[in-house]
């Protein structure tokens, strides 16, 4: 058992953390846990890791991608498992170079049970396998076939904003976002004419990429 690994795991939701941490002590991990990037940085300098296990999203402040960038500069050598909600870079805004190739993109949704981290976690520290553990580059994840800048604004009309709303955001003007939405809308094999409501539509589906709502059963 890996009894001499330290890890750091990274994660805003406290019951999760401690599951997480939990899974891990219990085949011979040690671990230290944190809420936040800042926290994450300070557990680091404290027990030096082998590795981490980041959540992208940390609420406000820096995120998850922020903080492997950090250790990159600072502590190239401790390795990183990213475990998240997001099917991938482009829903924090980022494009798929954000996720090194010696590093691991599991979604938290796509886990059967803990092994499938441990496994992740063991490749990542051995530098071996760590592509088998890339839910990124999964063809059938969610919204694949959607752009970075699609998402975004997708993201923008889940919000709630209006076309005029997301046109002053993003810079450009409305009818642009209104060929952006419609291309959107064609992706998602939406019908914009139908009887139901499209912007819902895609909203649902964005929401439900994200694990922010439940995708029906």
């Amino acid at each position: 058992m890996p009894t001499s690994r330290t890890l750091v795991v990274v994660e805003n939701e406290s019951l999760l953390r401690d599951l997480i941490a939990r899974s891990l002590e219990a085949v011979g991990f040690n671990v230290t846990t944190a809420a936040n990037a800042s926290d994450a940085k300070r557990a680091c300098k404290a027990v030096d890791p082998d590795a981490c296990i980041v959540d992208i999203e940390l609420g406000s402040g820096p995120d998850g991608f922020d903080f492997a960038e950090y250790l990159a500069r600072e502590s190239p050598d401790i390795g990183v498992v990213f475990l998240t909600n997001l099917p991938d870079p482009r829903f924090a805004k980022k494009d798929a170079k954000a996720v090194k190739q010696s590093q691991a993109y599991l979604r938290k949704s796509q886990l059967v049970d803990s092994k499938e981290l441990v496994d992740a976690v063991n490749a990542v520290l051995k530098e071996e396998g760590v592509s088998r553990f890339r839910h990124d580059q999964a063809e059938g994840r969610p919204l694949a076939d959607l752009s970075k800048r699609q998402l975004v604004v997708l993201q923008l009309m889940s919000e709630g904003m209006s076309n005029s709303q997301i046109a002053e955001t993003r810079g450009t003007t409305v009818r642009a976002v209104e060929g952006m939405i419609s291309r959107i809308f064609q992706a998602l094999d939406i019908d914009a004419n139908g009887s139901g409501n499209a912007r819902i539509a895609a909203s649902k589906a964005y929401l439900s990429a994200v694990g922010a709502v439940a995708t029906d059963q």
